[in-house]
Order: structure tokens, then C-alpha cells, then sequence
């Protein structure tokens, strides 16, 4: 299961704007805990988290049921990717501490995020609705609920969700089709359809959805039937560039590069600044044999896009049936170290 890596981001922000409030749990009477605690927050602040935890476990042999001790542990865990042991040192305690005060709330996040890293997305819902009722304006959290709900089967919850977090009726064809583009980012195609349909019933000439749904007959290899609902978007739409693209590209999937020449030409009129169109318009114009207008798109393409590694190899292609063939060689080599540098990128 592949998760955003803006999330991971933003967890790891988390925990260090956490770290950087410095506060601990209710008055600790015991000065050693104190102490223990004291000294692991000052390694925290110089960067030095496995000092800390150090710290921290040395000191929890001594009160191994201390509180104050394992929320820090699990802090600190949390920070040095240790989400297992986050869990294992916050879970008991979560509810131990006062309710909504700020070691609750960050307790509460941590265990949230440690099982939605960690794939457990069924146990980090309870966490993420806490904090969503007590943050209702943190769109970070919200997209996780909402994805985590995707992954669960739960389209109804996460419609709410995402409704709340782009400010549209959760009940309106817009909340529906906001909701099956998240499932279509999640790969659940099925119940993207369904929410997109419903959109239809209830706005037939809401912009975009004939847009996915096309875009959803084609990674099926139902082309005709993406074509013809790019087709309707585009009547509802004229202006969508994408859609212009999505049809030239369907055509030059059946090889049809006489009808995919318009549509990717408008595409490039709308938006000149986005490579796709130029890739495939230069690979329609390649197979054609007209080799001049074919290069110019490509090498256009390449300025637009230059790590895009099927520009530069069709772009050698180009070259190499011209007859440039120390140019092609030159594009060839570029292209496999540009395969390469995209296979080692996680």
C-alpha cells in the first residue's frame, strides 16, 4: 500500500513543532523524573533524539510506570521513525492523560499517523476522528481520515470529509465527483464510477466528470467508450486542455493519427507549458514519416519537460530516421541515464 510521501512530510514537521513546545506532562513531583525528562528535551533540542531516548529508557527501569517517561518515549520514537514502539509506549497511556490538553492531543496525532505510516489505516481512523473534532480546520489530518476511510471501504465518510475540506454541500454533484477523484488516486476505480454517476444524476453539466469517467474507460481499454465521453466534457467544457489531450492521446492508442492531430494541437493552444501533448503529437507526426515537425515538437517537449525519459528516447528515434545520427546517439544516451536515475528513485 503506497502512501504520500507530503504526509510523511508533514508528520515528520509534526513531531519536531511538538518537540519545540517543550512541554511536559501535568507537575512532576519527582525530581529524578524531572531531571530525566529536562535533560532528554535539551538533546531533543540540539537535534540529538537518540540521546534522549537514551535518557528516557534508563530512566523508566527506575519507574517503569510513569507516564510523564513513556509519553516522551513515544514521542521520541515517533520522531526517529520508530512507529511500532510509539505505539507500543503511547497506546497505554493515551487515556491516562487529561483530556484535551496538549500532550493528549499530540498523543492522540502520534498514534494516528504511527498506524497510518505504518498501513494500519482501521486503527488510525478512532485517532484521526478525535483530533478532527477538535481540529476541524487541520486539512492535513482530514486528508488522512478521509483517505484512511477510502481504504476501508467507507465512501460515505470519506464524501464527508473531503465535502468539509474543499467547502462544498456534502450532498451537492461536486462533493461526489471530489469524492471518486480521491478514490481514483487510491485506485478504487469501482467506487469512483459510482460516485461519478451520481454526480451526473445530479448535475448533468457539472465540468470534469465526463473528464475522469473517460479517463477511467481508458485505463480499462475501453477506448471508444473514453472517447466518447471526452467527447461530452469537452461540449460542457471547451476549455479543458486535458480533455483535448486524453482524446488525442485515445486516438493515437487506436492509431487513428489523422484524428489525433486536432485535439492535441488545442491541447498545446490552451496550455503550451504542459509536455504532454507535444510527446504525443510528435509521436503521431513520427508516425507519419513527417520526421521535421515531429523534432520540433520533441525537442520542444525536452525544454518543457527534460528528465522526461520517453521525450528524449522518442526524440532519438526522430533523429536516428533523419539520419542526425551523432544527435540520436547523444538523445539515446541521455535517455538511459535518465531511465536509470527514474528506476533508483523510490
Amino acid at each position: 500500500m503506497q502512501f504520500t510521501a507530503l504526509l510523511k512530510i508533514f508528520a515528520v514537521i509534526l513531531i519536531f513543532s511538538v518537540f519545540l513546545s517543550a512541554q511536559t506532562v501535568g507537575n512532576i513531583s519527582d525530581e529524578a523524573v524531572k531531571k530525566a525528562i529536562d535533560a532528554a528535551q535539551v538533546s531533543v533540542s540540539k537535534g540529538d533524539s537518540t540521546t534522549a531516548l537514551n535518557i528516557l529508557l534508563k530512566a523508566l527501569t527506575d519507574e517503569p510506570q510513569n507516564i510523564q517517561i513513556k509519553f516522551w518515549i513515544g514521542k521520541i520514537q515517533y520522531s526517529l521513525g520508530n512507529y511500532p514502539k510509539a505505539i507500543e509506549s503511547l497506546k497505554p497511556i493515551v487515556n491516562q492523560l487529561q483530556k484535551n490538553s496538549p500532550e493528549s492531543v499530540q498523543a492522540i496525532q502520534i498514534l494516528g499517523l504511527s498506524h497510518y505510516i505504518l498501513g494500519q489505516l482501521g486503527d488510525s481512523i478512532p485517532y484521526f476522528e478525535q483530533i478532527f473534532q477538535q481540529q476541524p480546520d487541520n486539512g492535513e489530518i482530514a486528508y488522512a481520515l478521509g483517505v484512511s476511510y477510502i481504504q476501508t471501504r467507507q465512501p460515505v465518510k470519506s464524501r464527508e470529509i473531503f465535502s468539509r475540506l474543499f467547502k462544498v454541500p456534502t450532498n451537492s454533484a461536486s462533493a461526489y465527483l471530489l469524492n471518486a477523484k480521491m478514490h481514483m488516486r487510491q485506485q478504487f476505480e469501482e467506487t469512483a464510477e459510482v460516485e461519478l454517476n451520481k454526480a451526473i444524476e445530479l448535475d448533468p453539466k457539472l465540468p470534469e466528470v465526463r473528464f475522469v469517467l473517460g479517463e477511467l474507460a481508458i485505463y480499462r481499454a475501453e477506448i471508444d467508450k473514453g472517447i466518447e465521453f471526452l467527447k461530452q466534457e469537452i461540449a460542457i467544457n471547451p476549455a479543458s486542455g486535458m480533455a483535448y489531450y486524453r482524446l488525442g492521446e485515445a486516438y493515437s492508442r487506436q492509431l487513428k493519427w489523422e484524428e489525433a492531430i486536432p485535439p492535441l494541437q488545442r491541447s498545446i493552444w490552451i496550455n503550451p507549458f504542459f509536455s504532454g501533448p507535444y510527446i504525443v503529437l510528435g509521436k503521431v507526426y513520427f508516425k507519419k514519416k513527417d520526421l521535421g515537425n515531429a523534432e520540433n515538437l520533441l525537442r520542444r517537449s525536452t525544454v518543457i519537460d527534460p528528465n522526461n525519459f520517453g521525450a528524449h528516447h522518442l526524440l532519438a528515434q526522430v533523429l536516428q530516421q533523419a539520419g542526425k545520427l551523432e544527435e540520436a546517439k547523444a538523445e539515446f544516451a541521455l535517455a538511459e541515464k535518465l531511465r536509470g536515475k527514474n528506476e533508483q528513485e523510490p
